[in-house]
């Protein structure tokens, strides 16, 4: 009978436990629902700051139902490019003066828009043209373009692809400038398509200083933001090609000799003047970043801008006609397991959009002396603790009976 009264007690001592850390600080009402079907909800730039880094204290609720959670399925907005191979064989491959030709037959069923080019050799920089043709007689200019590889002790960079605008014609002739010294291996076509995500630029402040062979560019935010992409966009005229690195501010430490701040990987790669450099990365909400070019021996990179890119967070869920309203800003909750990331397919890609309201003020003030220790997650387990030791200690005793 003890047994029994005392394991009550604490399921009960847990249950409350459980139920403190259900509570969200936060609430927005979204726009009433007149019909049923799949709606997508933007979430505001100010809702980043109160929300979990992962998003996983995100909930919609029905108005006057506040047990049951809405599904919903997070999509963060981001450049899909879709790329389909097309077997394509050159012909007419030849040398004049300092330039490589060679011509393909492009069928109309399938045009190209992109090329990848392979040699034997590791190292060259060759200017490429493209010209279109339907009868082999008249050419007309399509593309200029630049393909560059350096493979040393040092350096292990190669670009090669080729972008130029879809046509009609049925030829295209490609002229490698300074290539009569290259053999050519391989050619790939691509019918490649890009659709944009939705970015924002977000307003920042620009510092940067120079250390021994390298330079630290700090871009510092007004509030912390979800970045995603950032464009590095150096002065006019230079040559270069340099390793960079961006790294975000997690945290701060004060000591004796001032404030030590730790920085976390976001990217690591290369920038280079053969093409506009952007960066893409994880999303990760930030509030200042770190971007460092290492110049080995070389003069440092003039930059003239550094450009952060937020991408679109929306929420997309299946609802009823009524009221809803989302909640957050509960450090203690965990990602949500919804069905519906398994019916991707059956949501329409256009969705009519609800708006959020601003931010409702917090319904949970600060609890009194009595019940503030029920907020400390070391009870929950003390109280696990507690239930496993009683249960154990009976179990022993009844055995000793026997």
């Amino acid at each position: 009978m003890l047994m029994k009264q005392t394991i009550n007690f604490l399921a009960l001592l847990l249950l409350a436990n459980l139920s403190c850390f259900a509570q969200y600080t936060y609430e927005r009402n979204i726009s009433d629902v007149t019909q049923s079907g799949w709606y997508r909800i933007t979430l505001p730039d100010d809702l980043f700051p109160k929300v979990k880094n992962d998003f996983a204290d995100l909930r919609i609720y029905a108005s006057g139902n506040e047990t049951t959670e809405i599904p919903y399925l997070l999509k963060i907005s981001e450049d899909q490019v879709s790329r389909a191979s097309i077997a394509i064989e050159p012909f007419n491959i030849s040398r004049k003066g300092n330039a490589l030709y060679f011509t393909v037959k492009v069928n109309h069923a399938e045009p190209v828009n992109q090329t990848t080019l392979e040699f034997t050799q590791q190292n060259y920089d060759s200017d490429v043209l493209i010209e279109g043709s339907n009868n082999q007689q008249d050419w007309f200019i399509i593309h200029t373009g630049r393909i560059v590889s350096i493979v040393n002790s040092s350096v292990n960079y190669t670009f090669n692809h080729v972008n130029f605008p879809t046509s009609d014609y049925i030829f295209l002739r490609f002229t490698i400038k300074n290539g009569a010294q290259l053999t050519l291996t391989k050619v790939n076509f691509y019918q490649s398509a890009t659709r944009k995500g939705v970015f924002t630029e977000v307003p920042a402040t620009l510092s940067s200083k120079t250390l021994a062979k390298q330079n630290e560019f700090y871009l510092t935010f007004n509030q912390p933001v979800l970045l995603s992409k950032l464009t590095i966009e150096p002065n006019a005229g230079q040559l270069f090609y340099r390793n960079v690195s961006v790294e975000w501010l997690y945290d701060s430490i004060p000591s004796e000799k001032g404030i030590h701040y730790q920085y976390q990987s976001l990217y690591a790669g290369v920038i280079s003047s053969f093409q506009q450099d952007t960066l893409q990365f994880t999303p990760q909400l930030v509030g200042k970043i770190r971007v460092t070019i290492y110049n080995q021996d070389n003069p440092p990179i003039h930059v003239n801008k550094i450009v952060g890119w937020a991408p679109q967070v929306d929420l997309i869920a299946n609802l009823q006609p009524g009221g809803y309203s989302l909640k957050y800003g509960n450090p203690n909750s965990f990602h949500p397991r919804y069905d519906i990331k398994h019916f991707i397919k059956d949501i329409p890609d256009s969705l009519p959009q609800l708006q959020v309201s601003t931010e409702l003020k917090p319904q949970h003030t600060q609890a009194t002396e009595s019940t503030a220790w029920f907020k400390n997650k070391v009870w929950m387990w003390v109280a696990l603790g507690a239930i496993v030791a009683i249960l154990g200690f009976f179990t022993m005793r009844m055995l000793r009976e026997k």
